[in-house]
């Protein structure tokens, strides 16, 4: 629905759903580079002999930064009916889809796995681990690529 009040004063009518998908968006971008900066402080960080405390922090910024990502991926997929907000291809709309629940898989893989499944020899744990691991990065990756050929085509 257009604000004609809005639109006779010279401004322009935006929905909520454009003004949801850039708040969203947004706090998922925020705490995306909150987590970054925080991996940088880490790196000035003195480090303790054992080593926990520094595991800690990586384990602990990974999840925010996991999360940020599952954030965003979620704004932009928030739909637009009109010309306001960000519109994406049924392509990108996949991808984000998938870099919103690849991280959620592969985090809540890792508890539930480690507690139903039997003790398993190396060969398949090794599997395993590489599995999550390509979980947890395609998601973000996907998100990424979304994003960028978003910028891109935007510059054309």
């Amino acid at each position: 629905m257009i604000n004609m009040a809005a639109l006779s004063k010279g401004g322009t009518a935006r929905s909520a759903r454009a003004y949801l998908q850039l708040a969203v968006a947004t706090v998922g971008a925020v705490v995306i580079l909150w987590g970054l900066y925080g991996f940088t402080t880490l790196l000035s960080m003195p480090h303790s002999e054992s080593g926990f405390a520094g595991g800690l922090v990586i384990l602990f910024y990974g999840v925010y930064v996991l999360a940020g990502f599952v954030v965003l991926s979620t704004g932009l997929l928030i739909p637009q009916r009109d010309d306001n907000g960000i519109h994406f291809s049924a392509r990108q709309r996949k991808l984000l889809v998938y870099g919103m629940i690849a991280p959620i898989v592969s985090v809540l893989a890792i508890p539930i796995g480690s507690t139903l499944l039997p003790p398993l020899t190396e060969p398949v744990i090794s599997v395993l681990v590489f599995t999550l691991a390509v979980l947890i990065v395609s998601g973000p990756l996907a998100t990424l690529v979304v994003v960028g050929s978003k910028l891109l085509s935007r510059m054309r």
